[in-house]
């Protein structure tokens, strides 16, 4: 089994200028109830999620314009600054109607120049990488 590297595309869903930061999914794993398969056909279920989402927030958190080949080339214009992971069990103990599971993330644009582009609407996605191995259906 091999490593592979991954990005993320975090269309933006909101952004707010006093913080200069926009938040979005940063991956769905389960919509309308439903396992969601990805565009390069994969499904990750939600535990994985949360461990990759761990992982991320422990040894990255750098959100980019841009970089699809998931490694560290492209600079980045970002950071984390808030990630959840929502699955049934926060669903419930927020309330939550069940539904939609994924992980949604805030990140702070520390670029002055994406944060124009973001107001410009020119902006409508970051992205955040890794690494993966990929297993067998």
């Amino acid at each position: 089994m091999t490593e592979h590297s991954f990005a993320l595309t975090v269309p933006i869903a909101k952004a707010d200028a006093t913080l200069r930061t926009v938040w979005g999914w940063a991956s769905v794993s389960v919509e309308a109830g439903q396992p969601l398969v990805d565009a390069e056909g994969d499904v990750i279920a939600t535990d994985e999620l949360v461990r990759a989402a761990h992982a991320f927030m422990a040894q990255s958190r750098r959100g980019a314009a841009g970089h699809a080949d998931g490694g560290d080339q492209t600079p980045a214009v970002g950071t984390v600054v808030e990630s959840l992971v929502v699955s049934p069990a926060i669903q419930a103990v927020l309330g939550m109607p069940p539904g939609r599971e994924g992980w949604f993330v805030g990140i702070r644009i520390d670029d002055p120049d994406a944060w124009a582009e973001v107001l410009a609407g020119e902006l409508t996605a970051l992205s955040i990488g890794g690494r993966a191995r990929r297993l067998p259906a």
